[in-house]
């Protein structure tokens, strides 16, 4: 298809417009573009593919547009780009910036020290790397991974080159620690990209590195991301094994990471059925996190009160009790932060599910489009795989218009998937 005529920069930056686009008011967005554009209601109808009635419908206000393939061809007739709609790029957007720029990069604080101790790196060094691999694990659920990637990647490097040379004892086994932490966070990364083979690489290259550390609790700590890949995944009986083997490891780690693997293990025994093991393991999980203290949270131990909500509400959807679940999961959407809008969006999808099974299907509809609204600037392979299981779950009302106008945007969001 060939290039429309760009919009004017002032109109794509107005703040009305942008919010018009982004709530999907095709209406607003038409008005705007005539106004701004001069772009008049045939003119649209001709760009489009719509008739100029149904256009001056929708300008004039009664007349929504739910359709993504109407959506898809405004975004492309009118030169919208796509992630104002919530699409995935057009083919028509261009790259920004000249070809093969690449900005400078500013070393990292331990990178400097390194080099200032080529002999063996020094505890500075060290304890600033520390630093910066909890501040990308710390923040990964409100970035997007391909902002993480890289600078676990550089991370990695940077490691790789510090077990290279030679090293004092202590240095040397605080290096494999830290690099048994950045392989873990790149194992999740790469699952959220949908890249299999190189999640179960850096998750073995984690293991084999916290072994080498005789760091039990670091190696809890990966078992139990592993677990969640697993899980998210479908193989819940190897997420249900890797969390007891993390379990014997974390016996001697802190409370919030016990916390976490007990309330991960609660859900996935909940999956299986077993009601009294997984209501065991929640206790145990909101035990262990009351004997945590405030001043833990961050980094690798992240786990606070609204992650336990989330979880014992999967929990209880799993075991059929559908209103705790609903009370626990809302709780947990409104107490996450708002910027981790993968989590929150990853709950809201659990909550459409409640939904169906307490006989609303379009309620859960409803819900799911409310996911997909907080997930748009992220759509990784968690999110898509629970959108897609639950248009399993709705296949008996398929026929129905709300399924129908989900469908379309879960096979967007599949379009949408960010890869490294």
């Amino acid at each position: 298809m060939p290039a429309p005529e760009p919009l004017p920069e002032r109109l794509l930056t107005d703040p009305t417009f942008v919010a018009a686009c982004a709530s999907r008011q095709i209406g607003p967005v038409f008005r705007a573009i005539a106004r701004q554009a001069g772009i008049g209601p045939a003119q649209i109808a001709r760009r489009t593919g719509l008739s100029t009635s149904r256009v001056t419908e929708i300008m004039s206000g009664p007349r929504e547009v739910s359709s993504m393939d109407v959506i898809e061809r405004i975004a492309d007739g009118l030169h919208v780009p796509g992630w104002m709609l919530g699409l995935a790029d057009r083919s028509w957007e261009a790259a920004t910036g000249p070809a093969g720029y690449q900005p400078a990069t500013a070393p990292e604080t331990w990178e400097v020290l390194d080099m200032l101790s080529r002999s063996t790196t020094s505890d500075a060094a060290l304890t600033h790397l520390e630093a910066a691999v909890a501040d990308v694990a710390y923040r990964y659920p409100s970035t997007v991974p391909t902002e993480s990637m890289p600078i676990l990647q550089r991370q990695l490097a940077g490691v790789h080159e510090l077990l290279a040379r030679p090293q004092s004892l202590t240095a040397r086994r605080r290096g494999v620690r830290i690099l048994a932490a950045i392989a873990g966070l790149l194992g999740l990364a790469h699952h959220d990209l949908g890249d299999r083979s190189r999640s179960e690489a850096h998750f073995h290259l984690g293991a084999v590195a916290a072994g080498e550390g005789e760091a039990d609790d670091l190696t809890a700590w990966l078992l139990t991301m592993q677990s969640i890949v697993e899980y998210t995944a479908g193989r819940r009986d190897t997420a249900a094994a890797l969390l007891r083997q993390a379990a014997a490891h974390g016996e001697t780690a802190a409370p919030r990471r016990r916390a976490w693997i007990a309330a991960n293990l609660a859900r996935v025994l909940a999956a299986g059925g077993d009601r009294g093991a997984a209501l065991a393991a929640l206790d145990q999980a909101a035990h262990h996190l009351d004997l945590a203290e405030d001043g833990t949270i961050g980094g690798l131990d992240f786990f606070t009160a609204p992650r336990l909500d989330g979880l014992a509400g999967e929990t209880y959807a799993h075991l059929g009790e559908h209103d705790a679940a609903s009370h626990l999961l809302e709780t947990a959407i409104g107490r996450r932060a708002v910027a981790d809008l993968k989590g929150r969006a990853v709950l809201t999808f659990d909550l459409a599910e409640v939904r169906l099974a307490q006989g609303d299907f379009e309620a859960a509809c409803v819900t799911a489009h409310s996911a997909l609204d907080l997930a748009r600037a992220s759509i990784i392979q968690p999110i898509v795989l629970r959108a897609q299981a639950l248009q399993v779950s709705l296949s008996p009302w398929s026929a129905e218009r709300p399924v129908r106008e989900l469908a379309a945007r879960v096979r967007e969001s599949g379009r949408q998937l960010v890869r490294a």
